[in-house]
């Protein structure tokens, strides 16, 4: 039944773009439609660590996107977009990146004015995107795409923006249509503050991210700060600190993260970048006590951050990483990237991206460093809407999976082609 009547929304879709670019918007409207398609294979050797298991795995992911936008400009503005996901996969667990065509945004944003002020209502489905994604963010290298059914109100005056947040991260259904967990509630709220493009930002914020049915459950606060400015000799400098506190499963949570970086691009042949970047979050060195200390990224960005393999994410860890870029030619940029990978506790455990645990050391008698991946990554802006990009990293392991379990190096390799319109 539902691909039956998503076929049917997306042959209208088809008709209203091809009827839009043939007959003028009401007036005052304009009306756009867009599309865009992305198909990536990636190639997976040796993420077990062990040689002696032929473990070489193989995936190709789809995501086709089609959105439809009505803006009354400068009051209202109508938005909705459908996302269609698949994979086809060789010797791996089956992906969670699946969904036939189903509802990703739908949403109306209005500017209004009470008493006076001016803000900004933004209500339906929609994605929330804040900071450096450390924390809050639509992440689209995977096929799914974070998404809540929330409000949001947003004054904004001169250089101070401030938002206030209360929505419900909606779950994906493979087969049924996409509902909201109406018990993973997000509240609160994120202010920024930057005078001028050249000015330093401030940004604050507080999240709460709790369960509505059981806050003994759930209820996990987040308080943090993030400034960036330019420093002398044209470094960028880029700092966040949140902590985080509450009730997780019964436990009391304290747990805190860092995040440093330095970068400055040079006005030369090829604009090289060079940055470096210093990650922290804690993890909990007495798991059997009353206390949580492990720090959870909420709904963050993946992949980039912390390596491109998807072997960390800003949960018990520690990450010095290593970056230069450069543009040998227009529309070409080329990313050689190293990370050099610690746990932040012992007894706590390796999480990948998603939070899966990949190993756990309870009795805490394993060395803290990881490993280190290197990288080498190529993205193609061909013009017209279309963009292919490729990569390939290594992981060298550390000490730690030496200490835990077999501790070969793996490989990781991908090719994408995006197409947009």
């Amino acid at each position: 039944m539902k691909d039956a009547v998503l076929a049917v929304l997306a042959c209208s879709w088809l008709l209203a773009a091809g009827a839009a670019a043939q007959s003028p918007a009401p007036a005052g409207w304009k009306l756009a439609f867009g599309a865009e398609e992305r198909v990536r294979f990636e190639t997976r050797e040796n993420f077990d660590f062990n040689d002696a298991v032929d473990d070489s795995a193989g995936v190709t992911y789809q995501r086709l996107k089609l959105n439809a936008r009505a803006e009354l400009p400068g009051k209202l503005e109508l938005f909705a977009e459908a996302l269609d996901l698949g994979a086809v996969y060789e010797n791996m667990a089956r992906p969670a990146q699946y969904d036939r065509l189903d509802l990703h945004q739908a949403y109306a944003a209005a500017k209004v004015k009470p008493f006076g002020r001016p803000l900004e209502l933004k209500v339906g489905r929609q994605e929330l995107k804040y900071g450096q994604g450390r924390l809050l963010w639509a992440a689209v290298w995977a096929n799914r795409i974070n998404h809540f059914d929330a409000a949001v109100v947003k004054y904004k005056s001169g250089g101070l923006s401030a938002d206030l947040i209360y929505g419900a991260r909606v779950s994906y259904d493979e087969t049924g249509w996409n509902d909201p967990n109406r018990h993973d509630i997000l509240a609160g709220t994120y202010v920024t503050y930057r005078r001028s493009k050249e000015a330093p930002l401030l940004e604050g914020y507080f999240l709460d991210n709790y369960d509505s049915s059981n806050l003994s459950t759930l209820n996990r606060r987040t308080a943090g700060l993030r400034a960036q400015a330019t420093l002398p000799g044209a470094v960028v400098c880029d700092l966040e600190l949140p902590y985080q506190f509450g009730k997780s499963s019964g436990k009391s949570v304290y747990a805190s993260a860092f995040h440093l970086d330095l970068s400055r691009e040079f006005k030369a042949a090829w604009s090289p970048r060079a940055a470096a970047a210093y990650n922290y979050a804690s993890g909990d060195k007495k798991p059997a006590d009353s206390v949580n200390n492990t720090f959870i990224p909420l709904f963050q960005s993946s992949h980039e951050p912390y390596g491109a393999m998807d072997f960390f994410r800003w949960q018990n860890m520690r990450e010095l990483a290593l970056e230069l870029s450069a543009k040998p030619v227009k529309g070409l940029k080329l990313t050689a990237g190293t990370s050099y990978l610690w746990l932040a506790a012992v007894r706590d455990s390796w999480y990948d991206s998603a939070g899966k645990k990949l190993r756990t050391n309870a009795a805490g008698t394993a060395d803290p460093y990881v490993g280190r991946e290197v990288s080498l990554l190529a993205k193609w802006e061909i013009g017209g809407g279309a963009a292919l990009d490729g990569g390939y990293a290594h992981f060298f392991t550390g000490q730690y999976v030496k200490d835990t379990g077999k501790h070969d190096d793996a490989d990781w390799a991908y090719l994408q082609f995006n197409m947009k319109i």
